[in-house]
Order: C-alpha cells, then structure tokens, then sequence
C-alpha cells in the first residue's frame, strides 16, 4: 500500500486508543477523529504495532473486554506498548 493510502486511511478512520497513556503524546481513551498529531505519527512509525490498540468504536466494547483476558492478542499488545513507555520515560 502507498504511503498515500495509508495517511488517507489514517486521516478517515476514528478510533479509541486503548493503549497505556505516553504522556505528552496521547492518553488512554482518546477518541481519535482524522488525522493524528504529529507526536502520535513519530510515535506510530517507531512502533507500529501500537496501532492495534486504536480500535473502531463500533469495536470499543468487545475489545475493552478483550484486554481483559490476559492471552489476547489486546492484552499482548497492550504488555508491549508499557514495555516501550518504561523505554522511554526511564
């Protein structure tokens, strides 16, 4: 896919950040609508993964409870977002 695409995906899906907040970049449950701040893109290009945690609000409930259950793919993905947070705020 095109960087083209992708920014324009970026910049047309909403979502809600489930992930651990990064202070000065986002905080968890931020309702995300068009296209991200600059710090959230830099943040995203360093660690891509972290755009699982950005999930659809016709998917905030069933993924809410996701994170919940220590085996999913959520809570794996979230383990790994405070992984890289202790990274950079020690």
């Amino acid at each position: 896919m095109s960087k083209e695409m992708n920014d324009s995906k970026r910049e047309q899906a909403a979502g809600v950040y489930l992930g651990p907040s990064f202070y000065g970049i986002i905080q968890k449950g931020t309702v995300m609508t068009g296209s991200y701040s600059s710090k959230m893109e830099n943040l995203l290009e360093s660690h891509p993964f972290l755009a699982g945690l950005i999930v659809p609000t016709s998917e905030l409930a069933e993924k809410r409870k996701e994170l919940n259950r220590k085996d999913s793919e959520m809570a794996m993905l979230y383990r790994r977002a405070e992984q890289v947070k202790e990274g950079m705020y020690v």
